[in-house]
């Protein structure tokens, strides 16, 4: 086998047909196919993931794991690749024809960086009220100018490359991490004195299935709650102090009044009741009123109370998890003396 540029890892999990839609993509790219590879890695796909055979274009490489979440894979993917070069991106985008040339002028620039591309919603989604409110809120996190950007947890897996010895001198991704990994490989790289870089022109099309809001705040509930070993790891972060700070249980007598109020506020909008009313509210908004600011809130209100609900229930995981490993070190213990 010759020597190639890049290697390209897709994870992906129960998600044929969007599989299909990216290697399309990435088959059709404007660099010669000897110079990159596609690595596929299968999470326990059910059923397996089947790659059609194509006669011209990249070498793909089918990887197959049992359900080890993202992290693991996108590291099992990195240990299979061969080139110098790793660009991730997910199973449910769309990239165009440039999407490889321009990772590869980004590090020519920038050698060493860790480059970020953009991650954009279908023009259908954008669209809809929902679609809006969400690019909108997605755009407010990127750097404000192309190039190299000063934030520090600046990263997206679904659309990032970075050299292939930087990543294994990082380590790869943390796969007790399963929310927020990007923001801890992010921190690592740029511990170690590394640039993060924004490249826009590196774009992605995000064909999720979260384009409503009842869907994206499910999905932003599990972020939250799967979030507290990033929390944990990080804990003088300052988007960490906040997080803690507005979403820890009440903390009477030793926390300002106004703050007590807030999370009573919070701890109501999380009740189901009214969760379901402003479920309600924004559908009629979105008819009556999709570019109101009332629409806006509610959609605010809604992210707000789902985010609060999964904090809460990965704060409960956690300690009950703190608790058991402390009765098993007691038992190993107990187990010695005897």
């Amino acid at each position: 086998m010759g020597k190639i540029k890049l290697s390209v890892i897709i994870p992906t999990h129960n998600r044929p047909e969007k599989l299909e839609q990216i290697l399309d993509c990435l088959r059709r790219q404007d660099v010669a196919s000897a110079d990159y590879e596609i690595i596929v890695v299968d999470d326990n796909s059910l059923p397996p993931v089947s790659l059609q055979r194509i006669e011209q274009g990249p070498e793909t490489l089918l990887v197959r794991l049992d359900e080890t979440e993202r992290s693991a894979a996108r590291n099992t993917g990195a240990e299979k690749a061969r080139g110098d070069l790793l660009i991730f991106v997910d199973d449910d985008m769309k990239v165009g024809s440039d999407f490889i040339s321009n990772h590869l002028r980004a590090h020519e620039m920038y050698p060493g960086a860790l480059v970020v591309g953009a991650v954009r919603l279908p023009e259908e989604a954008i669209a809809t009220p929902f679609g809006r409110f969400r690019q909108k809120l997605e755009d407010n996190a990127l750097p404000e100018a192309s190039g190299p950007t000063t934030i520090e947890n600046f990263c997206t897996a679904a659309n990032m490359s970075i050299a292939h010895a930087r990543f294994s001198e990082i380590g790869g991704f943390e796969t007790s991490i399963v929310s927020s990994e990007e923001q801890d490989f992010a921190l690592r790289h740029t511990a170690r004195g590394g640039e993060i870089v924004f490249v826009p022109e590196a774009r992605a099309i995000h064909c999720d299935d979260a384009l409503g809001s009842r869907s994206y705040c499910r999905r932003a509930e599990w972020g939250s709650r799967n979030m507290i070993p990033f929390c944990l790891r990080y804990p003088d972060w300052p988007d960490n102090i906040e997080r803690e700070r507005v979403n820890v249980p009440l903390l009477f007598c030793r926390e300002p009044f106004s703050q007590c109020l807030r999370k009573l506020i919070k701890s109501a909008l999380a009740m189901r009741p009214v969760r379901s009313t402003l479920f309600v509210l924004a559908v009629i908004l979105e008819r009556a009123a999709p570019e109101s600011a009332a629409l806006d809130r509610t959609y605010r209100l809604l992210l707000g109370a789902h985010i609060f609900r999964g904090y809460r229930k990965g704060l409960k995981l956690s300690e009950v998890r703190r608790q058991r490993s402390e009765v098993r070190g007691q038992r190993a213990v107990t187990s010695a003396e005897s």
